[in-house]
């Protein structure tokens, strides 16, 4: 019997991984999206910035970048390697796996977040997951949590951690170009984005109920100087926040949507970040606040949050601890000394934003992986 045809990534070594031709599947049909995305990876690389979600992994190592919508026709000359998110519609996992399955072209899947892969679940979505999983050449995780959720599914060993795109060096720099602070003024960037709803609910009341208890025993005149920020990127979201009085009795203040700079820039205008979340999440927020050395009480199920923050993470789902946290954090803050159990780890925020490290580091993964790929296995 005839082998499968070799679909590994050949010869990326050197000078060769500049000339890598990606093809990036955004898990969405809509052309705007794309030319979305085009428009604003195009604008960060004019910038010197590379925003660290999953569709940066490509400049991340140099490579050239095409992003495509869903049933758009690939051709397999035009590109050395795809690369997909790992989550979406019944629909949407369909057509990656019918891409994992036919095509010539080697695959790299990144899977998001285990709860939001889990929730919505059928038999048939299951199936789809296991066979994507299965089928892919590379099965690239950001978390090792994520690592053993994905093999206990295939009941393998063939998902790899890979560092991420987080520039420490680009944070401080942009960071450093902040507006002053305004003297006795306390900002405190609080749960960006808030979700009422959807995959990524983060049981915003529970993180209230224990602000509250604090806010409540607070000295009238420092109330005056506190106030809170966060975002809100869905309108469904934005009726919740209005319409279930989840600002009522704080003075929350909903920021406009930023670019990454600018998002930068406000993070270091902060005096302290609570991002307490539920679930395993990337961290972003977490690496932006250990980069800007910024104090703040963060989730415990995020792995970069227990790495950068080890002193400083607590359970949204023990309110007594949380709402220790929250007051003891608070205490430093009024009386403007800091408390180092909830300052970063600086070790740790170098190691994870070593850009030019982990971009090398991403590079011999997929090196190696070439040379251990055994096709159709």
């Amino acid at each position: 019997m005839e082998a499968p045809p070799s679909r590994r990534l050949e010869g990326l070594s050197g000078s060769y991984m500049a000339l890598l031709r990606v093809g990036f599947l955004t898990g969405s049909d809509s052309w705007l999206q794309k030319q979305k995305l085009t428009a604003k990876y195009l604008k960060m690389r004019l910038e010197g910035v590379v925003y660290p979600d999953v569709f940066a992994l490509p400049d991340f190592i140099g490579a050239r970048c095409e992003f495509l919508c869903d049933g758009d026709p690939i051709v397999d000359s035009k590109y050395d390697l795809l690369m997909s998110e790992l989550n979406g519609s019944d629909r949407q996992l369909e057509y990656l796996n019918s891409v994992v399955a036919g095509q010539r072209v080697p695959v790299a899947v990144i899977p998001g977040p285990p709860e939001i892969i889990a929730r919505g679940l059928t038999q048939h979505r299951l199936n789809l997951v296991c066979q994507i999983l299965s089928g892919a050449e590379y099965v690239w995780a950001y978390s090792e949590t994520i690592r053993d959720f994905c093999d206990g599914l295939v009941d393998g060993c063939k998902a790899q951690v890979i560092p991420w795109p987080f520039d420490t060096a680009t944070a401080v720099r942009i960071g450093a170009t902040a507006r002053p602070k305004t003297s006795g003024k306390i900002q405190i960037l609080l749960n960006a984005p808030l979700r009422f709803h959807a995959n990524t609910h983060n049981y915003p009341f529970l993180l209230k109920s224990a602000l509250l208890r604090v806010w409540n025993d607070l000295p009238m005149d420092v109330r005056q100087r506190v106030t809170f920020h966060s975002f809100i990127y869905h309108p469904d979201d934005e009726a919740s926040f209005h319409n279930t009085g989840f600002s009522e009795g704080l003075p929350i203040v909903l920021e406009r949507n930023k670019s990454y700079s600018r998002f930068i820039r406000f993070i270091a205008e902060c005096d302290a970040v609570v991002n307490v979340l539920y679930g395993n999440v990337l961290g972003r927020i977490t690496f932006l606040a250990g980069a800007l050395d910024r104090p703040g009480v963060f989730g415990d199920t995020s792995e970069i949050n227990r790495k950068l923050y080890p002193t400083a993470t607590v359970p949204l789902l023990s309110p007594g601890r949380l709402e220790k946290a929250l007051r003891d954090l608070f205490s430093s803050l009024i009386q403007n000394t800091p408390d180092c159990r909830f300052l970063p780890c600086h070790a740790a925020v170098r190691e994870v934003g070593d850009f030019p490290m982990n971009a090398s580091r991403f590079r011999s993964i997929i090196e190696d992986a070439q040379e251990t790929y055994v096709p159709g296995g």
